[in-house]
């Protein structure tokens, strides 16, 4: 109960506006809408069309990401489904694109960018996940105040402070992420101790996990208010940074004590990921994190989620669960909106 109590301490911030989770929404939605209008699809929709109609006047080749992008519209009665056909709802203007109070100037970019990835997508063309520039707009984004918290309210419900050996940060970006949890332990003393906390930080993008590597120590400094020089000084205790993926990890079976993701496993292959990182983990070992599982994750984030090659987009709680069991998981919960989980292997 107070690790649960914990969590929600964190996040609760989150939730005080009761306009917060709205203007996400909202803001989501009006990029995919801005985004097909300038496609041409609520001119092509006045008039009823099926599916197959579509598809074959736009060229899309992507038929269950346009169904998503069908049904998200429908949901906020944008478009109107009826005996088997879509038609536009009434006359839809530009409509204007608000960032949410907790955004910052890379995110909207990022999301800006996806603006224009959309259609390519429906044509069965990817985007990229980071190029140059978009390294830099996720290098900005990775640094949100609310990453931060969901993270503490994660470490909270699941008592990791309290336990050592080696931890894996799965998706630690530019390094942000990795660099607060290299003071948690700090703090809590953990590379003083007989049994110290190793830290590895793997991430799929070069492109982050170069500039996580070379800026730890800044990062840290920064992150955690520590002076430069005891970080440089503890260098033999500094994360090992690693390239790979959350559902092909390059270690071997049961080498970590802990694995920790934030926001990750839907980027990926998730029931890989999930059985995978269950074999990387020790008897007893703890899998921790956040996940926002489905419904939670809004239906427009997740569209701009499967722009991705690979990713898997919105999971169901039980569905985690269920693969976390059957890689032998003895215990699994979760608890407040953010999808923080908890789960230990037998």
């Amino acid at each position: 109960m107070l690790s649960t109590i914990g969590a929600w301490s964190e996040i609760i911030w989150l939730l005080t506006s009761k306009d917060r989770v709205k203007q996400v929404h909202e803001y989501h939605r009006a990029i995919n809408t801005n985004a097909m209008r300038k496609e041409g699809w609520f001119d092509f929709m006045k008039t009823p069309r099926t599916i197959e109609d579509i598809m074959n006047h736009f060229g899309y080749t992507d038929y269950p990401y346009l169904t998503k992008f069908l049904e998200a519209f429908i949901k906020d009665e944008i478009l109107i489904r009826e005996n088997g056909t879509y038609r536009t709802n009434g006359t839809i203007g530009e409509i204007p694109v608000n960032p949410p109070d907790v955004f910052n100037k890379g995110i909207v970019q990022v999301h800006a960018d996806a603006l224009d990835a959309v259609p390519n997508r429906l044509r069965g063309i990817y985007t990229t996940f980071s190029d140059d520039m978009n390294t830099f707009n996720w290098d900005d984004t990775l640094q949100l105040q609310m990453y931060e918290k969901i993270r503490k309210g994660a470490f909270r419900y699941s008592g990791a402070l309290k336990r050592s050996g080696k931890f894996l940060d799965i998706g630690c970006g530019n390094g942000v992420e990795t660099a607060a949890i290299w003071g948690y332990y700090y703090k809590k003393g953990a590379f003083e101790s007989d049994a110290p906390v190793k830290i590895y930080a793997l991430e799929y993008d070069e492109n982050l996990l170069q500039i996580a590597k070379e800026e730890f120590v800044i990062s840290t400094s920064r992150v955690t208010g520590i002076d430069r020089k005891i970080i440089e000084d503890l260098e033999e205790h500094h994360p090992i940074f690693v390239q790979g993926s959350a559902d092909n990890l390059p270690f071997e079976d049961e080498f970590f004590d802990m694995v920790f993701t934030s926001q990750v496993i839907h980027w990926c292959d998730a029931k890989k990921a999930t059985h995978d990182i269950m074999r990387v983990l020790k008897s007893s070992g703890l899998f921790f994190g956040t996940e926002a599982f489905c419904p939670i994750l809004d239906p427009h984030i997740e569209l701009f989620i499967l722009l991705n090659e690979g990713a898997y987009g919105a999971i169901k709680r039980e569905d985690f669960f269920q693969w976390a069991k059957e890689a032998g998981a003895s215990e699994a919960k979760s608890a407040t909106p953010a999808g923080i989980f908890k789960v230990v292997k037998s």
